[in-house]
């Protein structure tokens, strides 16, 4: 896997991301096929709010050094953000499992941190969505890499039975994304 990854351009990003381990008993005629899917804006919405809701509920976690009324209120408030957010994206198929994730992405596969170790050969289904994007990529992968960084485990995933459309989707978002980081350092005022 490490000489393929050389041949792909790679890039990190922010994406919504679903990942679902599939059984392995599974018959490959029965895994669902790969393809390329129009995005509702609530998957987008659902998936930031939740990160949002992490770090609220991080903080609310923490001991607060101000009076008790306050922090009540604002434990109130934040149960009533969470009501809005179901309400706003029920209707929506979300699917199993979407969490906002740095990747490395390449045309071949992609790397990200998981809590728990998966072991080798393991196959998945992955859902992507970037964030300026209105299309979708569901893409069958098998776990190539999976090392232990601190608390975390990495996972090199490479994409199997890519369909073209999805192939071309991924390059033209690729290629988008690494124009975007070249206009941005030029843009740089510390790079004068």
């Amino acid at each position: 896997m490490e000489q393929d990854r050389r041949q792909f351009y790679r890039i990190d990003k922010w994406v919504a991301l679903e990942f679902h381990l599939i059984d392995p008993e599974m018959h490959p005629s029965q895994l669902p096929a790969p393809g390329t899917f129009k995005v509702s804006p609530h998957f987008m919405l659902h998936a930031e709010l939740q990160q949002l809701n992490a770090a609220i509920n991080q903080q609310l976690d923490q001991p607060l050094e101000t009076a008790g009324p306050v922090a009540k209120l604002l434990q109130l408030m934040n149960q009533k953000m969470d009501i809005i957010a179901r309400s706003l994206t029920a209707s929506d198929e979300l699917g199993f499992n979407i969490r906002t994730d740095r990747v490395n992405l390449s045309e071949g596969g992609l790397s990200f941190n998981t809590p728990g170790a998966i072991e080798l050969g393991r196959m998945a289904i992955v859902r992507l969505i970037m964030p300026e994007s209105e299309t979708g990529i569901r893409l069958l992968a098998e776990v190539k890499r999976c090392e232990q960084k601190q608390e975390l485990y990495e996972l090199g995933l490479e994409f199997q039975r890519m369909p073209e459309a999805c192939r071309t989707e991924l390059v033209r978002l690729i290629l988008r994304s690494q124009l975007d980081q070249h206009h941005t350092q030029h843009d740089d005022p510390q790079d004068d």
